[in-house]
């Protein structure tokens, strides 16, 4: 179950669905943006994500509308009584997650196989 958008890789691995942007939104229009993070968050709901990796790596920097929408998965799937974590985030981002305390909102890993192990271990 993979499907991919000009900003968003959505694949699943040993039943926890990991989103991996390809870097920010800066070079999308906005309406754009938005629309790709509807399509993501409809297929979060209905598949009933339960545990979620948003990986990082694939970017340096991450503006705030891009923040704004991870936040919003990370939501989606709170209020479903899921969990998300966030792996591979340059330092640059990891700083600027820390000044937001978006780090005690979304636990941050090192890499996709940290937070993937994180991931399986929360119970349904």
């Amino acid at each position: 179950m993979t499907s991919t958008t000009k900003l968003f890789a959505v694949t699943e691995q040993s039943g926890v669905h990991i989103i991996t942007p390809h870097g920010d939104a800066l070079s999308h229009r906005d309406v754009d943006v938005q629309r790709e993070a509807t399509m993501v968050n409809d297929r979060l709901r209905e598949d009933n994500v339960q545990r979620l990796v948003v990986d990082l790596s694939q970017g340096n920097y991450f503006g705030s509308l891009m923040i704004g929408i991870l936040n919003s998965f990370g939501q989606t799937v709170k209020a479903q009584g899921g969990n998300m974590v966030l792996s591979g985030a340059s330092t640059d981002m990891q700083a600027i997650m820390k000044v937001m305390k978006l780090d005690t909102l979304w636990p941050m890993f090192p890499n996709r196989n940290d937070a993937i192990k994180v991931a399986k271990a929360w119970k349904d």
